[in-house]
């Protein structure tokens, strides 16, 4: 399975998730409109009465920050493989799961959502725990951890959907998708274009021999790059914007092109310095 989290930084994002993860049309399982709504630390059976509630527990917050995280937008799909494996029940209990996994404090809505086979898990979660005040943000390791013990349990418990069963932690680096282009991805199975345009910056990388031959080569196929804070920071598109980082190149890695090149230059000098010094003694 993958788990994919998007955070929100307004109060208002609690009715606009919630609103769409229960009134959209790829909500229901069949034609005996089979489904679920789990609740977690929420009372009533309406988006008004949740939504109340999630604003409310916000007046429990510890640490108030301009952007703190208000909530979380939390996706667990599996492959269209595994569709004929998958039943309303299994889902329910791998959301119950993940929820015990993620933070049982937390106040949690989860629904499914099913279109053309691609089905997966919606669930909007409080920034903050329940009364606490705690915050509920994962880190990368944590977040790693939690993938792999859930999909550990969906292993144990569920061996048929085998293939949902992804290599948590080694994965290279992959362009950050928004939630459109990941359901696109998941619904058609092509590439997004946020994804094809890392292909053609990645074929740009790995035959580049530095830094501004990068950017060179980038400009040759028709992106131009656009500079912020004093270096390039990204690549231009039909008119849009795009960020190195979003689309998995670092600062790091781009200045390790011009650092590739330094190193073997180095090694090259120390060579020929080698081999003026055995000249010299023969």
């Amino acid at each position: 399975m993958i788990i994919k989290i998007k955070s929100h930084k307004r109060m208002s994002s609690f009715h606009k998730l919630m609103n769409y993860m229960m009134n959209d049309k790829d909500r229901l399982f069949d034609k005996n409109a089979q489904s679920f709504a789990i609740t977690h630390n929420l009372k009533g059976n309406g988006i008004e009465e949740w939504d109340r509630q999630f604003c409310q527990n916000e007046s429990y917050r510890l640490n108030h920050r301009k952007d703190s995280i208000m909530a979380t937008h939390e996706i667990i799909s599996f492959s269209k493989a595994d569709a004929k494996n998958i039943s309303i029940e299994k889902m329910e209990d791998l959301s119950r799961e993940y929820i015990r996994q993620r933070n049982p404090n937390g106040m949690y809505i989860a629904v499914p959502h099913f279109d053309k086979e691609h089905y997966h898990i919606h669930l909007c979660v409080s920034g903050i725990e329940y009364r606490t005040g705690k915050g509920m943000r994962l880190g990368k390791k944590e977040l790693r951890i939690l993938k792999q013990k859930l999909q550990q349990y969906q292993i144990e418990k569920y061996p048929e959907l085998s293939k949902s069963v992804v290599k948590h932690g080694v994965r290279p680096k992959e362009p950050a998708l928004s939630d459109g282009e990941y359901q696109y991805k998941m619904r058609t199975g092509r590439a997004t274009n946020r994804e094809q345009l890392a292909a053609m910056l990645d074929s740009c990388y790995k035959s580049a021999t530095s830094k501004d031959d990068f950017f060179s080569r980038l400009n040759e196929r028709g992106l131009a790059t656009y500079i912020r804070g004093g270096k390039t920071y990204g690549v231009v598109h039909e008119n849009k914007k795009y960020r190195f980082k979003g689309l998995g190149f670092t600062d790091k890695s781009i200045e390790d092109l011009d650092r590739a090149i330094k190193r073997s230059e180095e090694l090259n000098k120390l060579r020929e310095k080698g081999e003026r010094s055995i000249n010299k003694h023969r």
